[in-house]
C-alpha cells in the first residue's frame, strides 16, 4: 500500500487527543474509584451513585481515547493522508476543488472539498464526509471534514497550503473563523427567501 513521503509534514492527531482525554479522565476516574468504595463499604446514597456515573463516563472517555491513539494526517506533494487509527486514504492534489482551515474557539478542523462526489464508500473519508456552507461562492456544499488537535495544527495547515499552491485549480480559503450560530442564521435566512 502507497504511503506518505519520507518528507511529509505528518500530524499525530490521535496522541495529542489521548493525552487531552487521559486528562480529562483522571478525575471523573477517581470519583468512580470513591464511588465504588462507597458501594463496596455499604454507604450506598446518591452521591455514590452519581460518583460511581462520573466514573463511568472517565470509562468511556478512555475507551474513545484508546481507539483513536493511531489516527494521524500527513500532507506532502501527493495529497493529504488521512489514518483513522484503522486504514489510511490518500485525497490527492488533483481531486481537490478547495481547501480551508475552519476555527472556533473549542474546535479546529480541515475542510477538504472535492472536484467531483465525496466518496461515500471509503471506510475512511465517509466518516468524515459534511453538508455545510461553502467555502467559497464557486465550492460546492459537501466535503471532508478533518479533526484537527488545538495543538500543532498551523504547521499542518501551512504545509497543506505550500503543497497543493503547485495546484492552479485547488482554491486554497486560507483559515476563516467559522460561527456556527451565525452559520445557521444565514442558513435560516436563506431558506425562507
Amino acid at each position: 500500500m502507497p504511503s506518505p513521503s519520507p518528507h511529509a509534514t505528518v500530524l499525530h492527531a490521535g496522541r495529542r487527543t489521548v493525552l487531552g482525554l487521559l486528562i480529562a479522565a483522571a478525575i471523573p476516574l477517581l470519583l468512580g474509584v470513591a464511588g465504588v468504595a462507597g458501594l463496596v463499604t455499604g454507604r450506598v446514597s446518591a452521591a455514590v451513585v452519581v460518583m460511581v456515573g462520573v466514573g463511568a463516563l472517565g470509562v468511556l472517555l478512555l475507551v474513545v481515547a484508546w481507539r483513536q491513539r493511531h489516527q494521524k494526517i500527513a500532507a506532502d506533494h501527493t495529497g493529504l493522508w488521512v489514518h483513522n487509527g484503522r486504514a489510511m486514504q490518500v485525497i490527492q492534489w488533483q481531486s481537490v476543488a478547495g481547501i480551508g482551515v475552519y476555527y472556533t474557539a473549542q474546535a479546529v478542523s480541515l475542510e477538504v472539498v472535492p472536484r467531483g462526489p465525496a466518496d461515500d464508500r471509503d471506510p475512511v473519508l465517509r466518516a468524515l464526509i459534511r453538508d455545510d456552507e461553502p467555502l467559497a461562492p464557486e465550492l460546492p456544499r459537501l466535503r471532508y471534514r478533518i479533526s484537527l488537535p488545538q495543538v500543532g495544527w498551523r504547521t499542518l495547515a501551512e504545509a497543506v497550503r505550500r503543497h497543493s499552491e503547485p495546484h492552479p485549480s485547488l482554491l486554497w480559503c486560507g483559515q476563516i473563523n467559522y460561527n456556527p450560530v451565525t452559520a445557521a442564521l444565514a442558513r435560516r435566512r436563506a431558506d425562507r427567501n
